[in-house]
């Protein structure tokens, strides 16, 4: 066995996401692909020694698809792993993922993140200095993390030195991005008259705007008193710049090897430029700069040391306050129609309902941060063959630190309604705000760091036909995020490879760890595979149509310790309540109440799962590629709290128990066809496709009065909605036997909800469990790509399937909260359009039947994406001396080009705030 901190470069294979350039593959290429290393837990192995489930992405892959979220790059790439699209706000990297499919209703789903074997974040890092990215799924892949194995486990392998002359690599890359979908809200004519129809639905007899109103609404013929304002355009702009730039060197030799790598990204958003307008502001701007330098050193013989070394800085400004959402939602409540942007004297214009969202980003200050990250590691190996052959010892330390400090720099500014005066000159009446100066705080800052030990021993060696793998580790974990109590982990774990004949291979596996979270410390998570090359047996060698087939299959017990609840529930904890006084007097002194916290449990444990995996691997023809893995996952030890167990008139807080019990399973596959045509053109397609569907066993619910408010026997996060049907009638309404609403008197064209319980009245008891959570149960990937005469090409996309969205954004909500009208309502209920409406009767107050949660707002959630399509053409040595050789490949790309769904109007991923965003790039790569 090779490990991970020795000389190895890992290659990305066939299971869901490499995508090597190759053609018709010979018996030798596979023979070689097969014998290339893949990342496993501390270690790495040759592809057909792998017998758990695991799936692999190349950082060369992730490239390409630009984007500062790095999460972003990640969607669709991994089988197994699915990734929602993240922000594109620059600086925010907030996205939502999850390995096989959502597993516990309490705790936490994400896997566990390591980069080069330790836990961090993947948000500091580029897609350049990364070598793999690796998901561990089944138990024999993650029992060895013990408490923190189940939800599975995310390796990130950075670069290293390899043995070769020096190679340097430059590469920029630059680009504009756009928003895919801006929300299209109707401008003041359309508004006002939507506006007096609301009211008039209301019972409103005098509207508010009269006809010589919407004749200057529709002409534009009096901006300053009937303005008509499309307020996103007045604060985003059309495209915005982004643009990276990476220098690195690699190579060594047999004594040292090193990789060094700078980059700089940068992304100065969608947010207008104000510095022009106001010197208390800055523009939107985030940085980010990475340096990265590992190196591997034999120092002798037989000891060696292997230096892991990465650092980020970013710094990142954003105008008006420490995220966009507020002015986001300014955006979409604001009416068009409210004031003018600036007022005749130069004034900003405001009344007393809105801010003015170009204000809110020139004239109240900006937030900005610094953030830096460091993520260190030193490794000392030493082989011991003295003692016996194939004998090694290594030891560890790893420091990974984050640290981030907040400038906020804040004012207001004076807002000015105005009306005609009679003599046809505006008079300016204060509406908001006051003239300040720039205020500023830098107080505010997080941090989180972890050191980590480690110690292995580890044993390769081979007697003839037969070969043993073995490592013993222990490991030391402590990581402190912001100013808590520190998290700790302590543990020990192995594994034993056994091969036979390059053609049997039988792998155990096991975890013990502790946590300072419980008081039970008898934590034991064993996991054993099998596998067996099918295509080294006699009768299938030399086959021209099988060459390659490995079965495989695992079982396992793997653990989560992020179970939800409070930390330390073994504890009894005290809280404050109510103060109480003692003395009859004026000067009676005030006590402050202590009473008992919720009840504590002494055996409160961590989640635990049963894994098991069987899956295959085969290569037909040299050509055609296939993998499939089948999972069923059972979860037990839920936090719940006791509802069924432990009546409610105990006089206290129940205590969590561990009563919950789930079930998940699914598959993943992956096909692949690669092929030449000639010797110029090589072309290959695949498809990866992944599922996993859960369900809740167990969670110790109290008595419902219904039988559909058991979750029990349901999915996790299973949504309840009212289930609508249709509109009210004015027969519906003089009918007593259609059931009306509990929360106001309905009218015509009101939406209609089904009376569940048959008590003919809508009310609470009425809420069903209907559709899909926004998390896809399937998710496929599409890749294409083909190189001829110089010219490279790929395409990749990428749908979620089974997943439904609920549209309760501003957008869907006319007149809600006295906020804007948008072009959904154009297909509204009147008494003309009653047969063919899509949507209910305006209400120009809050209306609390109509935007109840409900199946009329509830929308089908699958899309198709074009995540990203690139097309280059390399020059080959175009500098050519004696001593060197330098290739330049120019490459024009697009990412998240384009979405076929069900939605239209916004995005099915982000629905509100910062909007989606397609980016167009250029650029070089010259290597030497």
């Amino acid at each position: 066995m090779t490990y991970i901190y020795r000389n190895m470069i890992l290659t990305a294979c066939i299971l869901g996401s490499s995508l090597y350039l190759s053609g018709q593959t010979s018996g030798d290429s596979i023979k070689t692909k097969y014998l290339q290393n893949r990342a496993i837990a501390f270690a790495s192995q040759p592809d057909y020694q792998v017998s758990s489930a695991i799936s692999t992405v190349s950082g060369a892959e992730l490239e390409k698809t630009f984007t500062p979220n790095i999460w972003n790059t990640l969607i669709g790439r991994l089988p197994g792993f699915t990734v929602m699209q993240g922000s594109e706000e620059p600086g925010s990297f907030g996205t939502s993922y999850a390995g096989r499919g959502i597993a516990t209703f309490t705790g936490n789903n994400a896997p566990l993140i390591l980069i080069d074997g330790y836990q961090s974040t993947i948000n500091h890092l580029v897609p350049e200095e990364i070598e793999t990215v690796t998901f561990l799924k089944d138990a024999s892949a993650t029992a060895i993390y013990g408490l923190r194995g189940a939800n599975g486990v995310l390796l990130v392998t950075t670069k290293r030195g390899i043995e070769s002359p020096l190679k340097i690599s430059f590469s920029t890359q630059v680009g504009f991005q756009q928003a895919t979908r801006l929300p299209e809200y109707l401008r003041a004519y359309d508004f006002a008259r939507l506006y007096n129809e609301a009211e008039a639905n209301n019972g409103v007899k005098t509207p508010t705007y009269k006809e010589e109103d919407l004749q200057a609404y529709l002409t534009g013929s009096d901006p300053l008193y009937h303005p008509d304002i499309d307020w996103y355009d007045q604060v985003l702009r059309k495209a915005a710049p982004l643009y990276n730039f990476d220098l690195n060197f690699r190579g060594g030799n047999k004594i040292v090897k090193y990789y060094v790598m700078l980059n700089m990204l940068g992304n100065n958003g969608l947010l207008k430029r104000t510095t022009d307008l106001s010197e208390d502001t800055k523009n939107e701007t985030y940085q980010k700069y990475n340096v990265r330098t590992n190196m591997d050193i034999n120092v002798t013989k037989n000891f060696s040391a292997h230096v892991t070394l990465g650092l980020s800085v970013e710094d990142n400004v954003n105008p008006g306050g420490q995220n966009t959402s507020s002015l986001f939602n300014t955006l979409d409540y604001i009416n068009p129609n409210s004031f003018p942007v600036k007022n005749p004297n130069g004034t900003y214009g405001g009344n007393t309902k809105f801010n003015n969202p170009l204000g809110m980003i020139a004239e109240t200050g900006y937030w900005s941060y610094n953030a830096r990250n460091l993520n260190s590691a030193l490794r000392l190996t030493e082989k011991l063959d003295m003692i016996t052959p194939g004998l090694s010892a290594s030891a560890a330390i790893a420091f990974n630190s984050y640290y981030i400090g907040y400038s906020n720099k804040t004012k207001d500014f004076e807002r000015f309604s105005i009306t005609k005066g009679a003599d046809e000159e505006p008079i300016y009446e204060l509406a908001g705000g006051q003239d300040e100066t720039l205020t500023g705080d830098e107080s505010l800052s997080d941090q989180w760091r972890n050191t980590t030990l480690q110690a292995f021993l580890n044993y390769d060696r081979t007697f003839g036909k037969h070969q043993l793998n073995a490592m013993a580790m222990y490991e030391y974990e402590e990581r402190y995020v912001g100013a808590v109590q520190p998290y700790r982990h302590i543990g020990f774990g192995g594994r034993f490879t056994y091969t036979n004949n390059n053609r049997y291979i039988a792998e155990f596996s096991f975890g013990t760890q502790a946590s300072e979270n419980f008081l039970k410390h008898n934590s034991f998570f064993p996991a054993g595979s099998l596998s067996w090359i099918v295509s080294q047996e006699d009768f299938l060698k030399n086959n021209n149509i099988i060459k390659y087939l490995k079965l495989r299959t695992s079982y396992g017990l793997t653990g989560n310790d992020e179970i939800g609840g409070d930390r330390f529930m073994y504890d009894q904890e005290y809280i404050y309540t109510s103060d109480y006084f003692l003395g009859t007097t004026s000067k009676n002194h005030t006590i402050r109440g202590l009473m008992q916290g919720r009840l504590a449990n002494p055996d409160i444990s961590w989640e635990k799962e049963r894994k098991f995996n069987i899956g295959f691997e085969t290569n037909l023809l040299g050509k055609l590629d296939i993998s499939f893995d089948y999972f069923y996952n059972r979860r037990f030890d839920i936090l719940c709290i006791p509802s069924r167990n432990i009546p409610s008139y105990i006089g206290a807080d129940m205590p969590y128990m561990n009563l919950g019990k789930t079930k998940n399973q699914g598959f993943e596959a992956s096909i692949r066809w690669s092929d030449n045509i000639g010797k110029k053109v090589q072309y290959f397609a695949q498809l990866d496709g992944w599922m996993a569907k859960n369900k809740i066993l167990y969670n110790s619910e109290s008595i419902q009065t219904e039988d559909y408010f058991y979750r029990t026997g349901r999915q996790i996060n299973q949504p309840y909605y009212l289930e609508a049907s249709g509109f009210y009638t004015e027969e519906d309404i003089q009918n007593p036997d259609v059931a009306k609403p509990t929360w106001q008197n309905v009218q015509a064209g009101d939406i209609k909800y089904k009376d569940q319980n048959g008590d003919n009245i809508i009310d609470s008891n009425d809420w069903y469990p209907i559709g899909k959570t926004s998390i896809p149960e399937i998710t496929l990937g599409l890749n294409l790509g083909c190189t001829f005469y110089g010219f490279d090409f790929t395409a990749f996309f990428q749908s979620a399937l089974n997943r439904d969205v609920y549209l309760d954004a501003p957008y869907y909500r006319a007149f809600q909260g006295r906020g804007n009208v948008s072009k959904a309502a154009l297909n509204r209920w009147t008494p003309e359009t009653a047969t063919t409406a899509t949507y209910p009767r305006l209400s120009a107050s809050d209306d609390q039947n109509n935007y109840q949660g409900s199946t009329f707002w509830l929308k089908n959630g699958n899309f198709l994406k074009l995540r990203n399509i690139e097309l280059g053409y390399t020059f080959k040595n175009l500098i050519s001396t004696a001593k060197t050789t330098a290739d330049l490949r120019i490459f024009v790309n697009g990412t998240n080009l384009f979405s076929i769904d069900h939605i239209k109007d916004l995005d099915p991923e982000i629905m509100s705030g910062y909007p989606a965003l397609r980016t167009i790039s250029f650029g070089a790569k010259v290597q030497f």
